[in-house]
């Protein structure tokens, strides 16, 4: 959820981004790179003949707080929430790709930065009056304005044409997607898994599929999409692809129909046919019918 929350933050840039002028900028979304310490990521980085941008965004409601210590904290419920100081991470990606540049000799050309929060309720409080907090952290609307004062700044060209398209296409050669491997990641096998789907009220399970509900034997609560929880589990720690056989047995379905009726009813992309058919689990979906189900 925390993943989906990111990537929704960040699609809500593509609006603002477009009134860029076309051919001035490269922009890449989500761009993951290696370096000597693992792997960076940076939400969007736009490059240009005059000066590069790695730009971070945080959706994040309610308020967000920058302290004289460093800080970045929310109130929630009376309650302190603490996060990763967004300023202290651009900085390093900042760092870390400055060092991926010179990896491959490719020209220096100045590189700011900014921190997005795409939420227009985010309620940003600079506590420690900040001048560099100030500077690097706005909300949406404040990006194009800013954009544009770093293309009043910078107007001498510094790298070449060629040269820049030289490091898109090293970009897009070394972006690595991080993978969704969660069996690996918690060092767990498939035979571990307990199968089932539980109740979305009193968290029984599992729970069994009758007359076209899943049904608890203990609260008496019925559902018709009780399963998408699993399937959502399934795609995170298992595959984003299953078939009817999959969906049977991680389910605890018994009916071939029933479990094809409840993957095609979900509008999931379908690969092959007949035995072979597989359908493509649409994870962001599930995501999000979580909350209503």
């Amino acid at each position: 959820m925390n993943r989906l929350s990111g990537y929704k933050g960040e699609q809500s840039m593509d609006f603002h981004l477009q009134f860029l002028p076309e051919d001035y900028f490269f922009i890449f979304h989500y761009v993951r790179l290696p370096d000597e310490y693992g792997y960076f990521q940076l939400d969007f980085l736009l490059l240009s003949h005059h000066f590069f941008l790695i730009m971070e965004v945080k959706n994040i409601h309610l308020n967000m707080n920058f302290d004289n210590m460093g800080q970045a904290f929310r109130n929630r419920d009376g309650e302190v929430e603490l996060f990763e100081n967004p300023v202290e991470q651009v900085n390093l990606q900042h760092i870390r790709l400055l060092n991926w540049l010179r990896k491959y000799n490719f020209p220096p050309v100045p590189i700011e930065k900014i921190v997005v929060y795409s939420r227009d309720d985010t309620y940003l409080r600079n506590i420690a009056n900040d001048k560099v907090i100030s500077a690097i952290v706005m909300h949406r609307d404040k990006v194009i304005p800013k954009i544009k004062s770093f293309m009043k700044k910078y107007q001498s060209p510094l790298i070449s044409e060629t040269e820049l398209m030289e490091l898109s296409y090293q970009l897009l050669k070394e972006q690595k997607d991080e993978a969704d491997d969660g069996m690996n990641k918690f060092n767990i096998s498939y035979n571990d898994l307990v199968k089932g789907v539980f109740c979305t009220k009193c968290g029984t399970f599992p729970i069994m599929w009758k007359n076209g509900l899943w049904r608890c034997h203990v609260c008496g609560t019925t559902s018709k999409k009780a399963h998408l929880s699993t399937l959502a589990d399934y795609a995170l720690l298992v595959k984003i692809y299953i078939n009817n056989r999959e969906m049977r047995e991680f389910s605890q379905l018994k009916s071939v129909y029933t479990a094809k009726r409840l993957l095609q009813q979900e509008g999931f992309e379908q690969y092959g046919s007949t035995s072979g058919r597989r359908y493509k689990i649409n994870l962001e979906k599930l995501l999000e019918a979580e909350v209503h189900i």
